[in-house]
């Protein structure tokens, strides 16, 4: 594929991942998550998958550097959300979970989620949610492992 090609491809895909990120995200906030931030609402996701987990960890997950999760924690322990749990064995270890309203709150904001969700893709077909998802997915998975231009020829 020649440059021009991949430029017009890569500034399509900005255009629409921008807007689309952009979109969902206030779509989400105003609409769906009242007492959440974006950020907070993936904090309590992780929370709920992954269980109990170290503050370093859930860092690492979301990209961020550990001040910010302490930030966004010590909100959602204000709020009756997520507690703290030190470890038994290491003392050191402190473990965020949910607590049980964290998790009835995730669990009734999920469902709400999938709602919204599925108002937007309904109409369309699944071949082509399926072909977008796989195409996505790829991306995904070269940027994760990208190693600076080593495949590129940089």
């Amino acid at each position: 594929m020649n440059k021009e090609k991949i430029q017009l491809i890569f500034d399509r895909y900005m255009d629409i991942f921008m807007f689309g990120s952009k979109s969902i995200s206030s779509l989400m906030s105003s609409q769906l998550m009242e007492e959440l931030s974006i950020e907070q609402f993936s904090l309590v996701r992780l929370l709920y998958m992954k269980g109990p987990i170290r503050a370093s960890e859930l860092a690492e997950k979301q990209l961020v550097h550990k001040s910010a999760i302490t930030v966004r924690v010590d909100k959602l322990v204000k709020k009756g959300i997520v507690e703290r749990q030190r470890d038994e064995n290491d003392r050191r270890n402190v473990y965020l979970r949910l607590t049980k309203e964290g998790t009835e709150y995730y669990e009734h904001l999920a469902n709400k989620i999938n709602d919204f969700v599925e108002s937007i893709v309904r109409k369309i077909p699944e071949d082509e949610m399926e072909s977008f998802l796989n195409v996505y997915m790829k991306i995904a998975d070269y940027i994760e492992n990208y190693k600076g231009g080593e495949e590129c020829g940089l």
